[in-house]
Parts: C-alpha cells; structure tokens; sequence
C-alpha cells in the first residue's frame, strides 16, 4: 500500500513540497526525495517493523477489557448515516467481537501481559530506532523518513484511548524519548 500511495502523483507532489521545506532551501529532485524518503534500509525496516510488530500488538493494548474495547468503539456515534439504535448496536456488538479478537491475537503471539509487549516493542523503537535519544527522526535526519511516518502512523490511529495516554504520552519510565519524537512527528504530520 505505501509503494502505491508513494507513487500517486499528489503525494509525490505533496511529500516534495514538504521535504524540499525542511532541507534548508535546496531543491532536490523529486525521485531522489521519494528514494531517501522510502526506500532506505532503515526506512523499510521500520515500515515493516509498524506493520508487523507494534500495530499486532497495540490492538490488544486497546481492548484490555470489555470497558476499553467499548470505548475504542466510540467513534461510531460520531458516524453519519445510522440511527442511535444502530449506533449502539454496533458499538456493543463491535466492542465484544474486539474484546475476543484482541484474545485471540494474544494467544496466537503469545502474549501473557499486552502493556509489557507493547513497552517492549516502543523501548526497541526508542533504542534501535531513535538510537536511545541520540536521533531527532528514526530517519536519522533532521526530517522523518517512511519508517517514522509508519511508526507514529499505528501509534496515532489509537489517540483518544487509554492505551495511547498510558503507553505512549505518558510513560513513567525512560520512555520521553518516544513521548518526545511522538511530539516532534505531531508537528511535522499534522
């Protein structure tokens, strides 16, 4: 999906506009920028790494508990198009189906306790990734490459929810490394 969506003429436009922005004036070519922007060994790596690894295991950080998986459903009353019995319909349904999903994924990695898998897949991020510190980017540069868009990408898309605020804002141990590159990629995404 990111090979396609990468050669859709308005991202392309788009990511040159932005890394030509950040690359203290100097205007680079086009291809060149989607090479150093996606095509990396680390940038893949950690592309895959979101993918593979942390999306598996935040999805049942999210639905702990039947609580949880409930409020993950939220975003349905928000849903046009479906009346408030629909809605609440879709809302239980749909909490309970993830509740036992998230078990089911738990089981087949075998997971005992989901926070400890998830700080362990952020603190490889943050060791491997970000270097402990020493990197502003995953990418190494003063600017994200793909592997940093996917990682904040699959931590973003739980904002609002429990296991986003515990896990990756609001870590009490040497996890501001991550808290702080999740804010620095707020600014340059959003």
């Amino acid at each position: 999906i990111n090979q396609a969506l990468l050669q859709h003429p308005f991202v392309k436009e788009q990511l040159k506009n932005k890394l030509n922005n950040t690359s203290g004036g100097v205007k680079e070519d086009s291809e060149k920028i989607i090479q150093s922007f996606a095509h990396t060994d680390n940038a893949q790596r950690w592309n895959d790494f979101a993918t593979n690894e942390l999306a598996p295991v935040l999805y049942p950080n999210i639905c702990r508990s039947l609580t949880e998986s409930y409020d993950a459903f939220g975003y349905v009353k928000n849903v046009q198009g479906f009346s408030m019995v629909q809605k609440s319909l879709i809302r239980g349904i749909g909490s309970l189906a993830m509740y036992f999903a998230a078990s089911r994924i738990k089981k087949k990695r075998n997971i005992k306790d989901e926070r400890m898998a998830l700080l362990d897949i952020l603190t490889q991020w943050e060791e491997e990734g970000l270097d402990g510190g020493k990197k502003i980017f995953g990418s190494g540069l003063d600017r994200p490459d793909l592997g940093d868009v996917a990682m904040f990408g699959v931590m973003h898309s739980v904002s609002g929810l429990k296991a986003h605020d515990d896990v990756i804002l609001n870590r009490n141990d040497d996890g501001a490394v991550v808290a702080d590159w999740y804010k620095r990629m707020e600014k340059e995404v959003l």
